[in-house]
């Protein structure tokens, strides 16, 4: 199968729509595994991968939600309505890319934590500097930059023609595993995080 074919069978599924989005965030970490994001740069290049990790950061009490002090310039894109990205950097270091989620105003959000690569594979090799494409997107500041996210980004609809979620596949309740977030020292015994069980490209088990 060639890239055009595989990308319109991806696209078959049918892509997400706005609605998806403004459910409870923790519903949106879940059912985001095994869906794909794809990316089209103005150049037409396409890169994809389907998600296989996640991270919830609640509106209320949730400690290590950057929402949690209210509203800020950083977390300014957290409190739009869900269906855009929040792009921040990491010990400002690395950008990490979340799906905002639920309604206007609530401040809540979905880390895309690792991802499988799909299409783009050349792409990402050359965004990362690495070959090994079970390490591409493994973390999610690997992630955006295997896919090419900055800060640019933030904002950034997830319903628009050059960037959105497709259905993907469903994954069997029995095949996610919730876990304590990575990282963080707040809420920390929380189990919000969430990973498809076999998969290889998760970034840690």
């Amino acid at each position: 199968m060639d890239i055009k074919d595989n990308i319109e069978k991806l696209l078959s599924k049918g892509i997400l729509k706005k609605e998806f989005y403004l459910q409870p965030t923790q519903e949106v970490a879940i059912n985001l595994l095994g869906k794909i994001l794809m990316t089209i740069d103005s150049d037409g290049q396409i890169i994809a991968g389907k998600i296989v990790e996640t991270e919830a950061y609640l509106n209320a009490n949730d400690k290590a939600s950057h929402s949690h002090s209210g509203i800020t310039n950083r977390n300014e894109a957290m409190f739009e309505g869900g269906g855009v990205l929040y792009v921040y950097r990491s010990y400002g270091i690395h950008h990490c890319i979340n799906v905002v989620t639920e309604a206007k105003g609530k401040g809540a959000a979905v880390l895309i934590r690792a991802m499988e690569p799909i299409e783009g594979l050349d792409l990402m090799k050359v965004n990362r500097g690495i070959d090994d494409i079970e390490k591409l997107c493994k973390g999610p500041g690997n992630t955006a930059k295997a896919f090419g996210f900055t800060k640019i980004d933030n904002f950034r609809s997830l319903t628009s023609y050059n960037l959105f979620i497709i259905a993907g596949e469903d994954i069997s309740e029995n095949d996610i595993i919730s876990t304590k977030r990575v990282g963080i020292s707040q809420s920390k015994d929380l189990l919000l995080r969430f990973y498809i069980k076999n998969s290889n490209f998760v970034s840690r088990k």
